[in-house]
């Protein structure tokens, strides 16, 4: 098969398109034949770090959707030809080739309406979108959401998912990604560039503050607008961890959540693991009911994969950047 391997981890520049040979699945895995892959800022991040358990050369990727080609010898709820997407395990990955492994436990099944293309820019980003609303905020409808970094893919799957929920949002978001922010719904746009974010966010909610903040930039981001948020409110962190509590206990009584997607497999039990599979279902749901968009801006062919991360890192695009592995 074709596979993208990174030779060192010393960036996109080390990546090169190889040979290797099929994986095969375990007792509880699947191999995917891969049809899509989603890119996400982890992946140009890691091309520079590497990860701790790999060895090089290494395939990267880790947001796949595609069809079943084998199943473990202990799997028996996929069959090969099942239309599937998965976040894989990082420790692993192995998405950007045209067959890649993954627990079957994590595995989510796409409605025929939902493209691959469509699927693989979910995971990634919406599992941590879904984690931050759902599983640390607890979102309830008429909630006030303000979301800084909403251009991108968790900011914007986040903007999505509370205004399906109920909840009043505010996307802090540079001028290029207005349209489409509002596209969605979302209750009003504030450009960080251009505008007084405090002091919006002040008018907006008539001095009432925000329940939450998703934090999807970084840690003084997320410190700055904590004194938006209201007493007994919530600061999620997406991008970057808390390198000082920005309020005493005492005050606000904060409650300071992290999404660490990555972590899930290392840190996870099985539960949580299968939890991935159960917010892929959910979300892929959404997607072929029309409730909920894939912000895909640019599919790129199997070749041009390093063109796309070159893409992403430089910070220009809007929404989800998307490789075409298998022309259909």
């Amino acid at each position: 098969m074709k596979a993208w391997k990174l030779t060192q981890p010393e960036g996109i520049d080390s990546l090169s398109l190889a040979r290797a040979a099929k994986p095969t699945p375990a007792a509880d895995e699947i191999c995917i034949q891969v049809h899509a892959v989603g890119l996400n800022p982890i992946d140009h991040k890691l091309a520079h770090w590497g990860f701790a358990t790999w060895q090089y050369p290494h395939i990267m990727g880790l947001d796949v959707a595609g069809t079943v080609s084998f199943v473990g010898k202990d799997v028996h709820h996929f069959q090969p030809g099942d239309r599937v997407m998965a976040f894989l395990d990082p420790r692993h990955a192995g998405g950007f080739a045209d067959y890649a492994i993954a627990k079957c436990y994590a595995v989510s099944r796409l409605p025929d309406t939902v493209s691959f293309i469509d699927a693989a820019a979910l995971p990634c980003a919406g599992y941590s979108a879904w984690i931050a609303l759902h599983d640390k905020l607890r979102i309830e409808a008429g909630q006030i959401i303000a979301i800084t970094g909403a251009g991108g893919g968790v900011g914007g799957y986040a903007a999505q998912l509370a205004k399906l929920a109920g909840a009043t949002v505010y996307a802090i978001a540079d001028q290029r990604h207005h349209a489409r922010l509002l596209s969605y719904g979302v209750d009003a746009v504030i450009d960080p560039e251009k505008d007084n974010v405090a002091m919006r966010l002040i008018e907006l909610t008539e001095d009432r503050l925000v329940h939450a903040v998703i934090d999807c930039v970084s840690a003084k981001s997320g410190s700055t607008l904590s004194a938006l948020v209201r007493y007994n409110g919530h600061i999620v962190m997406i991008a970057d961890q808390f390198n000082q509590v920005p309020l005493l206990a005492t005050t606000k009584a904060l409650s300071l959540h992290e999404v660490a997607l990555h972590g899930t497999y290392a840190h996870g039990h099985r539960e949580h693991v299968q939890h991935l599979a159960d917010m892929g279902n959910a979300m892929a749901n959404l997607v072929s009911e029309g409730k909920l968009f894939a912000m895909v801006e640019t599919v790129y062919p199997f070749d041009k994969l390093t063109d796309g991360l070159k893409h992403l890192q430089a910070l220009q695009h809007s929404g989800k950047l998307v490789v075409n592995v298998r022309e259909e």
